[in-house]
């Protein structure tokens, strides 16, 4: 009897325990999802989402498809627009390289306005794959805004890139831009296109053109204007790019990095730093000012088999190093010592306004499958591990593949402040559709029965709490809404409200505050009648 009560205690802690963790993170939903179109055999590569490029009033997605080696339809590069519409995702453009005969995997992409013309650009930089007629294809294609939901110049009935580069003459010599990204690192007042080679020929570019004509017969002057073609670069592959200031940082498989510096009008590649952070970065690089001082930093995943491949780093400038890595996030208790960090350029904001940056990573052999990662920053030291939190926001998306999932974006694609996740498998031949992931937000719910002529906001319950609490007030009339927390120093550490447009009426509302520390905590209740403050204290 003694050992069956013992099991019973067991089972109930095991089951309070899961409770437990699960309410600590925040929830997310498969809002949606875009399937991959019937001509192609494999699915889609790399994603830009939440633009808005015609100017329509329609959030726009655009993706290119990939390729694995299956030589059907994938070979042929392709690129698809998406358009919200109604609740929809409808696909209202698409177009093809018809100067390309077969594509290898991996493409770039990135967009802006490269001519400073006032029109949004898409590069897009497809990797070669020599066979015979496609012994020196384009390798750098630019679609620019035309009318209405096209890119690129009209011709007969389709349409092509606006301008396109092989970069080199020569036949079947391999570049293949993987990492690529527009910045303007010599402070010429126009960007540069900037890329990690996938071969070490050129290693890394940067490429600038006089012009995106739109007309056909209008000329464009391409400039290399620096590579590592020919130098003594270290012969390891880089497969992700960042820049800080004038400094170009090219990120080898391992783990060393590469500065390429510009200064007094030239580019000088600087001596290799070996063993900056274990494994390199499978295009994961993000540039931010994470604590808002002014100062620059890059965010990147370690990928690469070895104890730096589910782990994060923070990438600082240092005087007597050149770059120092600081380890800030673990996700390998989460997705197993086999689980890799996959891509996450691009793929950061503040997904739960709460003042501070959430970075999103795919994952490739992780356990679960198909995990999607989420690293928040919290504030305060961003050297500190302690100031970050790891979690893993989807899984299990049902495939056969557990796949190789390194396409990740954020971006708004409703009506609500908060951010959207897409991710989708940038690999391996599935048709796996581009996911889209929502924040499942805290719910006030009205009470009817009561009408309230006073703006009020009551003391929360239970308090003290772990790890989590309700909330009730009231409002006498329509009016937008927010609660925002706050620690002992007045720094916010929480947004459970957003500028959210309510009814007159009584609400209960329930914070979950699993991420914060123990202490005691100021919620204010924030409208256009003004602001109430009232004290909670949480117990860990």
């Amino acid at each position: 009897m003694k050992k069956y009560f013992v099991t019973i205690l067991f089972i109930i802690f095991l089951s309070v325990s899961y409770n437990i963790l699960n309410a600590q993170e925040d929830e997310f939903v498969r809002k949606d999802s875009i399937s991959v179109p019937e001509v192609e055999n494999c699915g889609f590569g790399e994603i830009i989402a939440g633009v808005d490029f015609d100017g329509d009033g329609k959030v726009e997605i655009y993706a290119v498809n990939n390729m694995h080696d299956i030589g059907g339809n994938e070979l042929i590069p392709r690129i698809y627009k998406y358009e919200l519409t109604d609740g929809n995702w409808e696909l209202v453009w698409d177009e093809n390289s018809r100067d390309i005969v077969q594509q290898n995997s991996w493409a770039g992409v990135t967009h802006g306005d490269w001519d400073n013309d006032g029109k949004q650009e898409i590069i897009w930089t497809p990797a070669n794959n020599f066979t015979d007629g496609n012994e020196n294809p384009p390798r750098v294609l630019v679609w620019e805004q035309n009318n209405g939901d096209k890119l690129g110049k009209a011709n007969f009935g389709f349409e092509t890139p606006n301008i396109q580069w092989t970069i080199t003459e020569e036949n079947n010599f391999e570049v293949r831009p993987f990492r690529i990204l527009l910045n303007d690192v010599d402070n010429d007042g126009k960007d540069e296109l900037i890329f990690a080679d996938r071969r070490t020929n050129y290693h890394f570019g940067v490429i600038s053109a006089s012009d995106v004509p739109t007309k056909h017969g209008d000329t464009v002057t391409w400039t290399m204007e620096a590579s590592g073609l020919g130098s003594s670069m270290i012969d390891v592959q880089a497969y992700d790019v960042a820049v800080l200031g004038n400094t170009i940082y090219l990120i080898h498989e391992d783990g060393s990095i590469t500065p390429i510096k510009y200064a007094n009008g030239e580019y000088s590649i600087l001596p290799n730093i070996p063993d900056v952070f274990p494994g390199g970065s499978w295009k994961s690089s993000n540039v931010v000012d994470l604590n808002n001082d002014g100062m620059k930093e890059i965010i990147v995943g370690g990928w690469l088999d070895g104890p730096g491949q589910n782990k994060v780093y923070l990438l600082q400038e240092d005087e007597t190093v050149g770059i120092k890595a600081t380890q800030i996030a673990n996700f390998e208790n989460l997705i197993g010592i086999n689980g890799r960090i996959n891509g996450g350029h691009d793929a950061y904001g503040d997904i739960d306004n709460d003042g501070n940056l959430d970075f999103i990573f795919g994952s490739r052999g992780s356990e679960p499958t198909v995990a999607i990662l989420r690293m928040e920053y919290m504030g305060g030291d961003i050297t500190d591990s302690l100031n970050y939190h790891c979690s893993v926001i989807d899984s299990l998306y049902p495939t056969a593949n557990p796949g190789r999932y390194d396409v990740v974006a954020v971006a708004n694609l409703d009506d609500d402040p908060e951010l959207e996740v897409l991710y989708t498998d940038g690999n391996l031949c599935e048709r796996f559709p581009i996911v889209i992931l929502d924040l499942k937000k805290p719910v006030a719910v009205r009470d009817k029965k009561i009408v309230p002529n006073k703006f009020t906001l009551e003391q929360n319950y239970p308090n003290p709490f772990n790890p989590s609490t309700k909330i009730k007030f009231s409002i006498p009339k329509e009016t937008e809404v927010s609660i925002k927390l706050y620690n002992s120093l007045g720094q916010e550490s929480a947004v459970i409200l957003s500028n959210q447009n309510m009814q007159q009426g009584s609400y209960l509302i329930e914070f979950n505050a699993g991420k914060l520390s123990s202490g005691t905590y100021i919620y204010t209740l924030e409208t256009s009648f003004g602001s109430i403050s009232k004290k909670m204290l949480i117990l860990k």
